[in-house]
């Protein structure tokens, strides 16, 4: 999964093409405008993965309190 996500920012950088002045390059209002494209796609990308986590640990979390509880039961003499 976090390769897909490079290969979406990759093609992002890739597609990247600044407006071109006369005088003074490139415009500075479109790279302003370009960069926070970038960082737009930055920060969706970092919200799915921080879901991704949370959503392992929460699995986590559930599994743990299964074992413990299985733990007791077998501690108690109870069966599981």
């Amino acid at each position: 999964m976090p390769s897909d996500r490079l290969e979406t920012l990759t093609e992002l950088f890739k597609g990247l093409k600044f407006r071109r002045q006369m005088v003074g390059g490139l415009s500075e209002a479109d790279v302003w405008r370009k960069l926070e494209e970038v960082q737009n796609e930055y920060r969706r990308l970092y919200q799915q993965q921080t879901a991704v986590y949370e959503a392992r640990l929460t699995e986590r979390d559930e599994r743990i309190h299964q074992l413990e509880a299985q733990l007791s039961a077998l501690g108690s003499g109870k069966d599981l």
